[in-house]
């Protein structure tokens, strides 16, 4: 008789939480969840003004690439910057690292903070 051998595979448990992201499927707003590093996009958000079938498709691919692209940042910024690839709180930047990004960021801060409406005698931000 041949010996029947066994694989037994043993992976990771996934601790996100799938019902409670199914949940969402109808809220029209993205996220970015820090223990998972991922980003979602429930399908009401893109049914919503992101998507548009009487405009060009280069316009909607613009609108979900910016709702994306707004998701990732959260991963760099405030708590994400604290949360490793793996969900994990870890204090991964180096301190020069730190640095420059508080620069940039404080630069962005004063760029978009100068917008202004003279007309009206009001800042935009």
């Amino acid at each position: 008789e041949a010996e029947v051998k066994r694989l037994v595979i043993v992976l990771p448990v996934n601790e996100i939480n799938w019902v409670d992201r199914a949940k969402r499927v109808l809220e029209v707003n993205a996220f970015y969840h820090i223990r998972a590093n991922s980003i979602e996009l429930p399908a009401a958000q893109l049914q919503s003004i992101i998507l548009k079938s009487n405009r060009p498709r280069y316009l909607n691919y613009g609108a979900v690439g910016y709702v994306i692209a707004h998701e990732i940042t959260h991963g760099f910024s405030g708590k994400g910057s604290t949360f490793d690839k793996d969900g994990k709180l870890v204090d991964w930047w180096e301190s020069s690292t730190k640095e420059k990004f508080k620069t940039k960021v404080q630069c962005m801060i004063d760029q978009y903070g100068n917008y202004s409406v003279p007309e009206l005698g009001l800042n935009v931000w």
